[in-house]
């Protein structure tokens, strides 16, 4: 059997796309997240160094040398300049001074709850908060006194950055992160081609591979259809028959593939049933009836030799069980039949019924459609006869006249994507 992977090609190349550009928006948002969280805190260190630069004779301050209007006077000249609220603390950190630039009361309660995080001595603290639209930096330094050992008194201030210097910011801060996706998008754009190359290469792997599979799984049903002198029409038939009621029924793609393989393989046992009883054109007695039915279990151990064909046990090993549980091997009953099964067994007797063999006429298409909906229920699964029994004589006339090679032809089209499994 030949197959065109061309579809599924399609399918698998809308996936890789689909991945990569998942992949590109996982590394933007991760990658960008890192570098805006890196760039925050570089712009942390700026705007600290601004207020530091603006502050500098800070220390110059002393409670112990200073009057109270030099002090007062220092903190408003900071108010006046980038500074919202200027607050000095002495050593006990008590408030002393403080100095607050009128018209943004609303602003200040929303710092306030980010305010009087007191450091140890020689430290400080500083933290960048986006407020109203606007940068600020609250910022916290411990003044030393004479001794350079400890604290004389803290300054804490709350300061905004221009706008000029924000817009500096937020552009910077744009263009690293324009940067930074730009090079993702490029390596995504170049992993495409590698990619593509290289599920080339697998699927032409893949699909002699596959090729291979299937032609050994037609091999094998022809062989068995020869040795029961059946046909390989036949087999062609009862699958396409078997794969149209199994979509019809909505059969999930992997039970359609196991389906498909049993379909092919349903009587591999019958390979090891000696000639006197397989081609016995009478009736086999009972003893011999008894050997007939051992090609089952022979089939399932065939079967067993091969993970790939294993799947078409279902078929293989209950499609002579019955819907009331006269069946064999096992007796099972209703649904305690595998539903490949019980689909098998009905488009098996179906196409028996309607092909012409050399012990028998074909029947007409009412008369196998009437025998089928008579077995409903003791020998069928009612519900798939109901659903098969509708869509019989469009699925008749598709393929009645069809020769093997049509057959063939027909189920290269539809067959090959079932057996691709995709992920």
């Amino acid at each position: 059997m030949k197959n065109n992977h061309g579809p599924e090609l399609h399918v698998i190349y809308q996936k890789i796309v689909i991945r990569l550009l998942l992949g590109w928006l996982f590394l933007c948002i991760t990658v960008g997240a890192g570098v805006l969280w890196s760039e925050i805190y570089r712009v942390e260190d700026i705007v600290h160094e601004l207020a530091l630069n603006e502050s500098q004779s800070i220390n110059e301050v002393s409670f112990a040398k200073n009057s109270a209007e030099q002090i007062t006077q220092f903190a408003e000249k900071l108010v006046k300049q980038h500074f919202l609220m200027v607050e000095l603390f002495n050593q006990n950190k008590q408030l002393t001074f403080e100095a607050v630039r009128g018209g943004l009361e609303i602003t200040e309660q929303q710092i306030n709850q980010y305010r009087h995080q007191f450091p140890q001595a020689d430290k400080f603290s500083h933290e960048l908060h986006l407020i109203n639209g606007h940068l600020w930096l609250i910022i916290l330094l411990p003044l030393k006194d004479e001794t350079q050992t400890t604290p004389g008194g803290y300054f804490e201030g709350v300061y905004e950055v221009d706008a000029q210097t924000f817009a500096s910011i937020k552009h910077d801060i744009l263009r690293t992160l324009i940067f930074v996706t730009l090079g993702i998008s490029f390596t995504s754009i170049l992993m495409y081609p590698i990619v593509y190359a290289l599920i080339r290469g697998v699927m032409k792997l893949s699909g002699a591979l596959l090729q291979g599979n299937l032609e050994l799984l037609n091999v094998l049903g022809c062989a068995i259809a020869e040795r029961d002198s059946e046909t390989n029409s036949h087999n062609y038939r009862v699958t396409f028959y078997a794969l149209k009621l199994g979509k019809a029924i909505n059969l999930a793609d992997e039970n359609l593939r196991h389906l498909l393989a049993g379909a092919f393989l349903h009587d591999v046992g019958k390979i090891g049933i000696r000639d006197p009883i397989l081609l016995k054109p009478d009736k086999l007695n009972p003893e011999e009836y008894e050997v007939m039915k051992t090609h089952v279990s022979l089939g399932v151990e065939i079967l067993k030799k091969s993970s790939w064909l294993y799947d078409a046990r279902d078929v293989v090993e209950f499609h002579h069980e019955k819907y009331d549980g006269s069946g064999y091997l096992k007796g099972l009953q209703g649904e305690q039949i595998p539903i490949n099964a019980r689909i098998f067994s009905i488009v098996d007797v179906f196409d028996a019924l309607t092909s012409k063999r050399p012990y028998k006429q074909a029947w007409s298409l009412n008369e196998a459609i009437a025998t089928l909906a008579n077995g409903s229920g003791k020998h069928f699964d009612p519900e798939l006869v109901k659903i098969f029994t509708a869509i019989a004589p469009e699925l008749y006339q598709e393929v009645c006249d069809l020769d093997a090679n049509q057959l063939e032809s027909l189920l290269n089209s539809i067959i090959g994507p079932y057996f691709l499994y995709n992920s």
